[in-house]
C-alpha cells in the first residue's frame, strides 16, 4: 500500500534526516507532500511584508522536493507563516496518512497538540519535539503576540502604542519643565 505523506518543513529543518525518514517509511514509493511554513519575523509581519519569506519557504519546498525525488512521488508548496494553517491548507490538497515535522527547535510547543487535533499520527524527524516549561510557555506566548496569531494581539498593541504615547506626553512634558524652570533662574 502507498503512503501519503504530509512532511512539514520547520525551523532547522535537516533534508538529509528527511530523506532517511520517508526511505523508512517507504513500502514501494510513498507520495509525499512538503509544506514550508514562511518564517515572518515581527517587523516584516507589523509591515505586511512577507513576500520575501514566502519567496524563501518556496525554495526550501523545492529543495525538498529535489532531495526526495529519488524516493517518492513528490509534491510541495510555501505554507502560511503559522504551522497549523500550513498543514490545514496542505491537507485540502493532500490526503496524508501522517504529518512529518522534520527540525523545530524553536518552534511553539503548543503546535503538536494544535495538529493532533487533525486525527492523524504525527512524527517528529531529527529533533525531540519542544519540550514545555515556564519560560518555554512565556516564549510561545511573546511568539504568538509578535506573529498575530493570539487573539489578544490587537489589545495588546492598542495598549503598547497608547504607553509610548504617554511615555511621549511624560518626557515632553520634562523637558518643557525643565526648560522653564531654567529660564526662570535667569
Amino acid at each position: 500500500m502507498t503512503r501519503n505523506l504530509l512532511v512539514v518543513l520547520l525551523n532547522d529543518a535537516s533534508l538529509s534526516e528527511l530523506r532517511a525518514a520517508v526511505e523508512e517509511r517507504g513500502d514501494g514509493m510513498p507520495n509525499v507532500y512538503a509544506v514550508a511554513p514562511a518564517h515572518v519575523g515581527p517587523l516584516h509581519w507589523l509591515a505586511t511584508d512577507e513576500q520575501a519569506a514566502r519567496e524563501e519557504a518556496a525554495v526550501r519546498a523545492l529543495e525538498a522536493e529535489w532531495i526526495l525525488s529519488d524516493e517518492a512521488a513528490v509534491g510541495g508548496e510555501p505554507g502560511e507563516a503559522d504551522p497549523t494553517l500550513a498543514v490545514e491548507d496542505a491537507l485540502r490538497r493532500f490526503p496524508a496518512d501522517e504529518i512529518l515535522l522534520v527540525g523545530g527547535g524553536a518552534t511553539d510547543s503548543s503546535l503538536p497538540a494544535s495538529l493532533r487535533r487533525l486525527g492523524l499520527p504525527i512524527t517528529w524527524v531529527g529533533q525531540s519535539p519542544p519540550t514545555s516549561g515556564s519560560r518555554r510557555r512565556l516564549r510561545d506566548t511573546v511568539r504568538g503576540l509578535a506573529s498575530g496569531r493570539s487573539s489578544a494581539t490587537p489589545f495588546v498593541a492598542f495598549v503598547g502604542a497608547n504607553l509610548a504615547l504617554l511615555l511621549i506626553g511624560l518626557l515632553i512634558t520634562l523637558a518643557v519643565t525643565l526648560i522653564v524652570w531654567l529660564s526662570g533662574l535667569t
